[in-house]
C-alpha cells in the first residue's frame, strides 16, 4: 500500500511539473510575440554614411525622430544619415512604445595619407573616445601604427590603417613613396665621356611606391632643371634640391653640380696655371696622365714641362672631371 502511494505521489509531481513547463513556455512565447524591438540600438556611423532602422515584432507604422539633426537625420522610412561627427538619439514611436537608438558619428581626420620612409602622420578618429579605438596596419612592412594612431612610414608601398570603434571599422589609405636617388652629383658642361662611369650631366629620377602623377620642381634652376619625366640636367655649378610632389606629399633629392674651371687648356712650356673645381667645398685629388708633359700639385697648380698633350684629372665627390692640356 505504501509503495503504491509513493508511485502515485511521483506521478502527480510529474504532472504538476509538466503543467508548469507548458505554462512557462506559453507565457514566454506570448511575451515574445508581443515584443517590439529595433535592429539597431547602439549605432556607429561614419560621416556621410547611412543605416536604415527596422522595427521587429510589429506591423504598425513607425514614426522616427532625431534628437539632434546636426549630428544625424532620420527619414520617415528610418534611414539614419550621419551629418556631423558627435552623437544623438533616434526615437522610434510604434503604437504606445518608444524605442531608442544611440547614434555615434565618427570621422577619420585623414582618409588618404602620403609619406616618405621615416615620416610620421597622426590619425585621429573624431567623435570617438580615443581609449576605445583599436588601430591596425594591413602591412607593417610599409607602415606601422601605434595604439594612439601615430602612423610611421617604413618602406615604399601601400597600406591600410584601420580604426575599430564599437565594431565599426574606419580606414585610412597610406601611400609610402621614395626616390631612386636620395642625392647625386652631376658635371656641368662636360666635354668628354658623357656616358662613362663617373661622368655625366643628366640623371633620371623616378618615384617608387606609387603610379600616381608626379609634379617635379627644382629649388635652383641655375644649377639644375628637371622636366615632367624626372630628367635632371646640370645647368651650372652649385647645389639644388629636386622635389617630387605626389598628391601633396613631397620627397626630395639633393643634387650637386660640379664644373672644372677649364676643360681645355693650352700652355707654353714652363708656364704655370691653377685649375679649380667649382660647386663643391670638398678637396679634389689631382693627377696628370703624363708628368713628362705637365705636372699638377695637390692644389691644382699645373706646370707645363714639354710639348705635347695630356689629361689633368680632378676626382671629387665621386666624380671625375678632366681637362685636356696642350703644351706648346
Amino acid at each position: 500500500m505504501k509503495k503504491k502511494l509513493r508511485y502515485l505521489t511521483y506521478i502527480l509531481a510529474g504532472i504538476a511539473m509538466f503543467t508548469a513547463i507548458l505554462f512557462t513556455n506559453d507565457k514566454f512565447f506570448a511575451e515574445a510575440a508581443n515584443r517590439v524591438y529595433l535592429n539597431e540600438t547602439d549605432l556607429v556611423l561614419e560621416l556621410g554614411h547611412y543605416r536604415t532602422l527596422k522595427v521587429r515584432g510589429s506591423n504598425q507604422k513607425a514614426i522616427f525622430k532625431s534628437a539632434n539633426n546636426n549630428a544625424a537625420t532620420v527619414s520617415s522610412g528610418g534611414r539614419v544619415t550621419a551629418k556631423g561627427w558627435g552623437s544623438t538619439t533616434i526615437y522610434t514611436y510604434v503604437g504606445n512604445k518608444t524605442l531608442k537608438t544611440k547614434v555615434t558619428i565618427v570621422q577619420m581626420n585623414k582618409k588618404n595619407v602620403g609619406l616618405s620612409p621615416g615620416q610620421t602622420s597622426q590619425l585621429t578618429l573624431w567623435g570617438a573616445t580615443s581609449n576605445d579605438v583599436e588601430w591596425k596596419s594591413s602591412n607593417k612592412k610599409v607602415a606601422t601604427v601605434s595604439d594612439k594612431g601615430l602612423v610611421t612610414a617604413v618602406s615604399n608601398g601601400n597600406a591600410t590603417i584601420t580604426a575599430t570603434f564599437k565594431d565599426k571599422k574606419i580606414v585610412s589609405n597610406i601611400t609610402v613613396i621614395g626616390l631612386n636617388h636620395d642625392s647625386f652629383v652631376l658635371e656641368h658642361d662636360p666635354k668628354f665621356s658623357l656616358t662613362g662611369s663617373g661622368f655625366g650631366h643628366v640623371k633620371k629620377l623616378k618615384v617608387t611606391g606609387t603610379n600616381d602623377k608626379v609634379i617635379w620642381s627644382s629649388s635652383n634652376t641655375n644649377v639644375a632643371t628637371v622636366n615632367s619625366k624626372g630628367k635632371v640636367t646640370a645647368k651650372g655649378p652649385g647645389s639644388a634640391k629636386i622635389t617630387a610632389s605626389v598628391k601633396g606629399t613631397k620627397i626630395s633629392a639633393d643634387v650637386k653640380v660640379l664644373k672644372i674651371s677649364y676643360n681645355q687648356l693650352e700652355l707654353n712650356k714652363g708656364e704655370n696655371f691653377t685649375l679649380e673645381v667649382l660647386g663643391t667645398k670638398s678637396n679634389p685629388t689631382w693627377k696628370s696622365y703624363n708628368t713628362s708633359i705637365a705636372t699638377v700639385t695637390a692644389d691644382g697648380i699645373v706646370t707645363a714641362k714639354s710639348a705635347g698633350t695630356t689629361k689633368i684629372v680632378a676626382e671629387v665627390d665621386g666624380k671625375i672631371l678632366r681637362c685636356i692640356l696642350t703644351v706648346r
